[in-house]
């Protein structure tokens, strides 16, 4: 089916398959609302009370927040058009934008999307030619065909190949490195520039060349609406695939009322790759095999309420050395800048203690150093810590795409999906389950369906 559609699909007919999606995560929903609108029977189950993911709501005093992921960018067209059949209208969005500044020589050195071309000058004034040429030729493969801004794009795999891969310090300076490459790939991925690899830039810089707004209420009323629309399980843990005859034919589960299992015509896995990698181990080694070469770094994000704003309205958000376990400090949003999100990722802070108030004094005293903290007053704080939060792909990630591909057909009835088929952001995400489950559709429901 089309990326933007969002018209309401026909009722599934009774003998249409049905599909488990395991999964409550961005992968997930777009699955079953793909094989939904394709009069498919997908069922979501999910071992988390409520369905998001990292981008399910918290409670922080009186409201929600979401701490994962919650900006969408303007270019999102299948999570826009998704949104929009939940019910999302044109109101509910607000401009939110990239602000994000760093500090150089002491003083303070800002990106903000509104004013995007004064702030790229100043970002890549002294940035040598090599890498100056380099960056920009890449900008070029993401603006000329959008299939670079996800992973697998036709640009980044010739250039991996012609280049063997390399890490992007291996590619580009230190002064390129330290201004755009550390900040983009540590907030995405989790992970430094020598573990980042070039074939995979393309998915970060898709992301710097975007535009960004954000749900004024956040996810929760889409989520709702998703799950009156779509049959979902949540608190349902999938412990292994039943497989017969060597075809999946359903999961076996566990919940607060017993184990039990549930039958299927096929099941789709939108997992991260660890946990995709261990329910198949049994069945498949090699595939489990090829899912542990994607590297996933821990992230850890806390978001506090103060009783006064904390940033000001032309710098919103300040992004750390590495030497810092603090990545990023920000605001909530454009009119929420008494909320700070403080996010942990990359090296520094992968051996960082999981106490939420010792974090949050720990962000105080690194934020502290460069705005005035002494003011406002904490009201309240909320957190939450992935150990496989950030995904990072993998060296050659197109030539691992490729293999899972190949060895898809060794077990009928399974399909696959995550963050680590064309990326990391919602909208990739959206897009690898789209894929996948078009591809299902066309093996379960020949004919009468035809996709368009």
């Amino acid at each position: 089916m089309t990326p933007d559609d969002n018209s309401a699909p026909a009722p599934a007919e009774p003998t249409a398959p049905r599909v488990i999606v395991v999964g409550g995560g961005w992968s997930g929903i777009a699955a079953a609302w793909n094989l939904h609108r394709a009069g498919a029977r997908p069922v979501l189950l999910d071992e988390q009370p409520t369905l998001g993911g990292r981008s399910a709501a918290a409670p922080l005093g009186s409201r929600t927040v979401t701490l994962g992921g919650k900006n969408i960018g303007r270019k999102y067209a299948s999570f826009r058009a998704f949104a929009a059949a939940m019910g999302a209208r044109d109101a509910d969005w607000e401009h939110f934008g990239i602000n994000s500044s760093r500090i150089e020589n002491g003083r303070v050195r800002t990106v903000d999307s509104t004013s995007r071309a004064a702030s790229l000058t100043g970002l890549l004034a002294g940035v040598p030619p090599r890498d100056l040429a380099r960056i920009l030729r890449l900008a070029r493969y993401v603006r000329a065909d959008r299939a670079n801004a996800f992973l697998a794009g036709p640009e980044f795999d010739r250039l991996a190949a012609r280049t063997g891969d390399p890490a992007l310090s291996a590619y580009f300076g230190p002064v390129l490195q330290e201004r755009l490459l550390r900040p983009a790939v540590v907030r995405m991925n989790g992970a430094e520039p020598d573990e980042t690899h070039l074939g995979t830039f393309g998915t970060n810089l898709g992301m710097l060349l975007d535009s960004f707004d954000q749900l004024t209420g956040g996810f929760d009323g889409i989520l709702d609406r998703f799950a009156d629309t779509v049959e979902t399980r949540t608190r349902t843990r999938v412990t292994a695939l039943a497989v017969e005859g060597g075809r999946v034919t359903g999961v076996h589960t566990a919940t607060d009322g017993g184990a039990s299992e549930l039958a299927a015509d096929a099941v789709v896995l939108a997992l991260p790759a660890p946990a995709a990698a261990a329910l198949l181990r049994p069945h498949h080694p090699q595939q489990a095999r090829l899912l542990g070469r994607v590297r996933y770094f821990p992230v850890t994000v806390v978001v506090a309420a103060y009783d006064r704003p904390v940033f000001d309205e032309r710098v919103r958000a300040l992004t750390f050395p590495p030497g810092s376990p603090l990545s990023n400090a920000g605001a909530y949003g454009v009119g929420d800048r008494h909320l700070v999100r403080y996010t942990f990722s990359g090296r520094a802070a992968r051996a960082l203690p999981h106490g939420r108030d010792d974090l949050t004094a720990l962000a105080e005293k690194e934020l502290g150093a460069h705005v005035d903290l002494s003011a406002p007053r904490r009201t309240a704080a909320v957190s939450a810590r992935w150990e496989h939060g950030l995904c990072a792909y993998s060296a050659f990630h197109s030539t691992t795409l490729k293999a899972l591909a190949e060895l898809a057909a060794d077990l009928p009835g399974l399909a696959l999906t995550g963050d680590y088929v064309r990326g990391a952001s919602v909208e990739a995400c959206f897009r690898g389950a789209y894929a996948c489950t078009d591809d299902l559709v066309r093996t379960l429901m020949p004919g009468p369906r035809p996709l368009t």
